[in-house]
């Protein structure tokens, strides 16, 4: 649907997909990588564990050892510093082993420098870190359909926008399934309820698909011809706001019209489910919001 590059100057590949991104951020999708960051978690915690046991272990010996001044290194920084005075440095290469292992993960200088104090903190950053992965959410699906389509277009190649290995992580417009399963969004859409989701997807699709777009322009800003889902949802609160008050007037009439007690009785139960479904369906209600009204 592309009809005009909002991105003439910049070249095509990463730099044009990154230009994307920063107009629609929606589309900011990428692999969490799940596997190799708690794969990095357990090498960096059995690497670190090692050390700290054999620096404990070398603690003891040496302050147990009367040869020069080793039964110092526990309490003066000095005599560890020195070590090689007494020939043995194991101690103190240990120290600088864990100083070296603390620095490659560690988010500044400050914490290399203080590493043997930081120790904890800096395994509780990485776990922090896999725990805010983790939470990502996965990305909506017109939204990933619509970065396979614009990798496709001819201002990004046509056929392949990226050629490394990289290329198939989001899919494609041929196999639109085969993107990698564990991606991500940094800025998903808000969350609205299923009619509304609905609604905005089938409306934008059929508006586009029974040729509408003729009759509009291109974006100045994305480049396309598109519809604002937010004028969707509008849409779709008013009808949800009507049927909200429709619902209990017609139950009332019903019940009204109605003598027998036993068909009363039904049509206050079936009424009871149709308020359940609407609440899921055009509310986004939680289940014990639902189980509150429908007991109410």
């Amino acid at each position: 649907m592309a009809s005009k590059d909002p991105f003439p100057g910049i070249v095509a590949g990463y730099p044009k997909l990154a230009a994307k991104i920063e107009i629609q951020p929606e589309v900011a999708i990428y692999r969490r990588f799940g596997g190799l960051s708690a794969l990095n978690l357990l090498y960096f915690q059995a690497e670190l564990t090692d050390l700290e046991k054999k620096l404990w272990a070398q603690q003891v010996q040496d302050h147990n050892n009367t040869k020069g001044s080793k039964s110092e290194y526990a309490k003066n920084w000095f005599f560890l510093s020195d070590s090689a005075y007494d020939g043995d440095t194991e101690q103190l290469d240990l120290v600088m082993r864990m100083r070296e292992t603390l620095k490659e993960y560690s988010e500044s200088k400050l914490q290399a420098e203080r590493a043997l104090t930081l120790l904890t903190r800096c395994v509780d950053h990485a776990i922090i870190q896999q725990a805010v992965i983790l939470n990502y959410p996965e990305p909506g699906k017109w939204d990933l359909h619509h970065l396979q389509e614009y990798l496709q277009t001819p201002e990004m190649g046509s056929l392949l926008a990226l050629t490394g290995a990289d290329a198939r992580v989001w899919g494609s417009m041929a196999k639109p399934k085969s993107h990698a399963p564990d991606l991500i969004t940094l800025r998903p859409r808000a969350k609205k309820d299923p009619f509304s989701v609905w609604a905005a997807e089938n409306t934008i699709f059929n508006l586009l698909k029974c040729g509408c777009a003729r009759f509009m322009k291109p974006s100045r800003v994305h480049g396309v011809v598109g519809y604002e889902d937010g004028t969707i949802y509008r849409i779709t609160y008013g009808i949800t706001n009507v049927l909200a008050s429709l619902i209990p007037i017609v139950s009332i009439v019903v019940l009204y019209r109605v003598h027998s007690m036993p068909a009363k009785l039904g049509i206050i139960a079936a009424f009871n489910v149709l308020v359940s479904i609407c609440l899921m369906a055009f509310a986004n209600a939680k289940r014990a919001e639902v189980f509150a009204v429908t007991a109410a």
